[in-house]
């Protein structure tokens, strides 16, 4: 059979059927394809009148693996040939081209032969018109995209503030030269305000790459491939857009172009969060069918639905036609619409809409789903227009629930739970957390805190910037069948789905607002990120001295508190300060600093938190001369094998774990009698075999050594007083 090259490279043979002979010359020659050998013979003149033809019978000859390189360089270019892409390559042209090169481009015969000019000869232009109209296809749904929160402004940004840019980024990717900037201005597209694009180019690590040549010869070579960050930034929201390969270089991108060229501090808020709610589908499956300008719906059903029934691990199946819909299968078997009533949980939901343009005749089916892990299969859609009608529906059908930041009341309400979640340390947390704490999540998700992840009987997979992918039990779908099946994982023995939910903790999203709502009690000038556990507040006027403030969480675990132990005492020249620790350990004292759980000080039924400001001061002057080392030498019982070593003018120090307290228990009875140094020996009795710095372990036999413990004479040990 004969091979259509209409099917097997549509972009490519579109080309040579309507493009310039000329350009088409052109673009044979890229050096983007000079180590394809076998394209020199199918290489023509631009003045031959023959050469189009000749060309284009490597449609017919060649194999599709070998046209693959120019097919995809063709779909590139009859992208932007569409209407939304010429419109995005006019405005950037208008505003980035000289004249003369602005009329070359608008004398160019068709919007082809302008999309083919632009990638030939303005191929920056051309990209920048690639960025711009993804941009407008993805930005609100985090998927490519990453939004970030800065203040709004009247200007944009100066060619200085993105010289620092680009040096910064230098400095911190550290992978040598070849950075460049190239700036766009967007022009304002209905309600999406004008904006700014930044291209910044950038080296990736180097990597190798082995590849065949035409004659079978295999080689490896190695290089740096180039990599581009796309940053648009919109001055009269404040709202910047970073598209970059990896979430952790969109941050860094996006961390460098606030603080450095806009000179603001990065916030963590998220924006154009989204969250999708299905479990209004309990109650019924009926759908309105809303009216808008640009289309018409005609008919809107749920053409499946998945729920669990009894236990999570069951699953319960119903799948039909556009035609009648969920609901009208339902209405025909009673126990069927029984058995959906009692489901603990709605698991999957399958909409079919079928619609009609206002600018087209004929009618087209939407079909899209959303799970309970918040994914929806609208990004995979191939037609922007249905992405964003898919979006629109949603909203209008109380579904798709679209992220606010938390009022100054919630906040403080929030606290003791935000508190809670940043001390755990918790990357995902489940429902039973919530369920046991009496906590309502929902607000949680609202504000953004939190990010529903599913269900705990659900098999995970991590997938990257994606989140977590599900795997589950394959259900065959027939129209009108109702089948039933049983994903892997854990039987719930409660019924009640809500302990069973899992979240996805925003941690940077907590830690930031925490940091915000501690500014209004303590005056911080600069916040300063010691480590992940432990963060500078600023001070606190308290009598005559501006005591030092920190926040801690995790003191809970024996090596968090001793890496903030550690942390804490080289800033000991700072004098005692006040650490607000985010969970409840026990103590009142760490590394010479005066220790207090904020929770305690904070009351939540209150609209603000500056209040708590007076009894964080009664706190510290109550522990202030028990953190200073007291008055006289003792080990304080704390409780759980824990012990607090106070030493006068040494301060404190934290001693964990059984055999740790009975060797300090030993030193300090030996001071307090008066007999002075104990042999080694003596010490660890009872658990011979065992050295002391194996006792205490290294770090914390270093920090006893340097302060609190000395050694007389050889063999023989004594507290420091």
């Amino acid at each position: 059979m004969a091979r259509s090259p209409q099917r097997t490279c549509p972009n490519l043979s579109r080309l040579f059927d309507e493009g310039e002979p000329g350009l088409l010359a052109a673009f044979l020659q890229l050096q983007t394809f000079e180590r394809l050998n076998w394209l020199a013979d199918y290489r023509f003149a631009p003045d031959d009148p023959e050469g189009p033809g000749r060309s284009a019978e490597m449609l017919l000859r060649e194999p599709k693996t070998r046209l693959d390189p120019l097919e995809m360089e063709a779909s590139r270019i009859v992208k932007i040939a569409t209407e939304r892409g010429q419109y995005a390559l006019e405005g950037l042209a208008r505003s980035k081209l000289l004249p003369d090169r602005q009329r070359q481009y608008l004398d160019q015969r068709d919007d082809l032969a302008r999309s083919q000019w632009a990638y030939l000869n303005e191929h920056p232009l051309f990209e920048a018109a690639e960025s711009t109209l993804h941009l407008k296809l993805y930005r609100r749904y985090d998927r490519h995209y990453q939004t970030f929160l800065a203040k709004p402004a009247s200007g944009g940004v100066s060619d200085d503030a993105i010289e620092q840019l680009l040096t910064d980024l230098r400095a911190r990717l550290d992978r040598g030269e070849g950075y460049d900037v190239e700036r766009f201005d967007i022009p304002e597209e209905g309600d999406e305000p004008a904006s700014e694009m930044y291209l910044i180019y950038h080296p990736n690590p180097p990597t190798s790459a082995r590849q065949i040549d035409d004659d079978g010869v295999r080689t490896q070579f190695y290089f740096r491939p180039p990599g581009v960050a796309m940053v648009v930034y919109t001055p009269s929201t404040g709202r910047v857009h970073v598209r970059a390969g990896t979430r952790a270089l969109r941050h860094e991108v996006a961390e460098r172009f606030i603080e450095t060229a806009l000179e603001q501090p990065l916030s963590r808020q998220p924006v154009d969060f989204q969250a999708y709610d299905i479990t209004r589908f309990i109650s019924g499956f009926d759908l309105p069918t809303p009216g808008f300008d640009d289309v018409a719906i005609t008919r809107a059903k749920v053409i499946r639905a998945d729920i669990s029934t009894g236990s999570l691990s069951d699953r319960l199946s119903i799948a039909t036609t556009i035609d009648q819909g969920v609901e009208a299968v339902m209405a025909r078997h009673e126990g069927l619409r029984s058995a959906f009533r009692s489901a603990i949980a709605v698991r999957f939901i399958e909409f079919a809409v079928r619609y009609r343009r206002a600018d087209a005749d004929d009618a087209r089916t939407l079909n899209f789903t959303i799970s309970d892990r918040n994914t929806s299969s609208l990004m995979s859609l191939d037609d922007p227009f249905e992405r964003v009608l898919g979006h629109r529906l949603l909203r209008e059908w109380g579904v798709l629930d679209e992220g606010r930041a938390p009022t100054k009341a919630e906040s403080v309400q929030m606290m003791p739970t935000l508190l809670a979640l940043w001390d755990s340390g918790l990357e995902k947390v489940a429902g039973s957390w919530f369920v046991d704490r009496d906590i309502d999540p929902k607000p949680l998700v609202e504000t953004g805190f939190l990010v529903p992840a599913g269900y705990e009987d659900d098999v995970l997979i991590d997938e990257d910037d994606d989140g977590l992918g599900l795997v589950d039990a394959e259900i065959d779908r027939r129209p009108g069948d109702v089948l039933v099946g049983a994903s892997p994982g854990q039987e719930a023995p409660d019924p009640s789905p809500e302990r069973y939910i899992l979240y996805r903790v925003r941690d940077e999203w907590v830690a930031e607002h925490l940091r915000a709502r501690i500014e209004e009690i303590v005056d911080a000038p600069g916040l300063d990120a010691i480590s992940p556990n432990l963060i500078a507040l600023g001070s606190l006027r308290i009598d005559t001295r501006d005591v030092p403030v920190y926040l801690a969480r995790r003191l809970g675990d024996e090596r968090m508190r001793a890496s903030v132990d550690t942390e804490l005492r080289a800033r000991s020249d700072r004098g005692v300060g006040l650490v607000l620790q985010a969970g409840d350990a026990a103590g009142h004292c760490i590394a010479a600093n005066v220790l207090t759980p904020i929770v305690a000080h904070i009351d939540p039924r209150a609209s603000e938190i500056a209040p708590a400001a007076e009894r964080l001061r009664g706190a510290y002057r109550f522990n202030r001369m028990l953190a200073r080392g007291g008055q006289v030498v003792e080990l304080i019982d704390q409780g759980g094998d824990i012990g607090l070593l106070v030493v006068p003018e040494r301060g404190t120090i934290d001693i964990v774990g059984a055999n740790r307290v009975l060797v300090i228990g030993r030193l300090v009875d030996a001071h307090n009698a008066g007999t002075g140094s104990v042999k080694a020996s003596k010490l660890i009795a009872g658990f011979e075999g065992q050295s002391l710095p194996n006792i205490f372990g290294q770090p914390l036999w270093d920090k006893l050594k340097d302060g609190f413990l000395r050694s007389p004479r050889r063999g023989f040990w004594e507290i420091a007083a």
